[in-house]
């Protein structure tokens, strides 16, 4: 009896493939696996330039798509998709793509009424600088952490709450520094 092999293990194949990759060339890697039906590799760069890959099970097998953000230094405050996977793996190498790419900007899921970060590294700085803020104006009340916008998964919001009582984080990766 001939067994099919899991399309989920070839899905995650292909990410974990990227994650090396992404960790070759000076990434701080994510992967995140929170169901059968989906997964997501992540790298990020100091300055806040961006990469994820995500899979999504659908009716005609796994769907990859591609996105990327730039660093705050380039002016690149929103994440874009990229169609092919040769540009997402030359922005891997470079952070940069061709002038001849056609970026497709990307609108937010997030349906949370706070304001966002569209990287987690410009969370945890934004996080730092008000930190320092309300440490000199003496503010009682003060953000402790960041976590990913349950809407979008290229959001991240701040909160003064140490963690939320129903859900641990998902965050498996490295640190990187700000």
């Amino acid at each position: 009896m001939d067994r099919q092999p899991d399309p989920r293990v070839a899905a995650q194949g292909k990410l974990d493939d990227l994650a090396e990759m992404m960790t070759r060339h000076g990434w701080a890697v994510s992967r995140q696996y929170p169901g059968a039906a989906e997964a997501r590799v992540e790298g990020e760069r100091r300055g806040g330039a961006a990469v994820m890959a995500t899979a999504r099970l659908t009716d005609k097998g796994w769907k990859i798509r591609y996105y990327v953000i730039g660093s705050e230094e380039d002016g690149w405050t929103r994440w874009a998709g990229l169609k092919k996977r040769s540009t997402f793996l030359e922005f891997i190498r470079s952070s940069a793509v061709d002038a001849d790419t056609r970026l497709q900007p990307l609108h937010s899921h997030c349906r949370c009424a706070k304001k966002h970060q569209a990287t987690r590294w410009r969370a945890l700085r934004r996080l730092a600088g008000i930190q320092l803020h309300r440490i000199s104006a003496d503010d009682l009340k003060m953000e402790k952490r960041v976590y990913r916008c349950p809407h979008d998964a290229r959001r991240w919001h701040l909160t003064s709450k140490q963690e939320h009582p129903h859900r641990r984080d998902t965050w498996q990766g490295k640190t990187v520094s700000l």
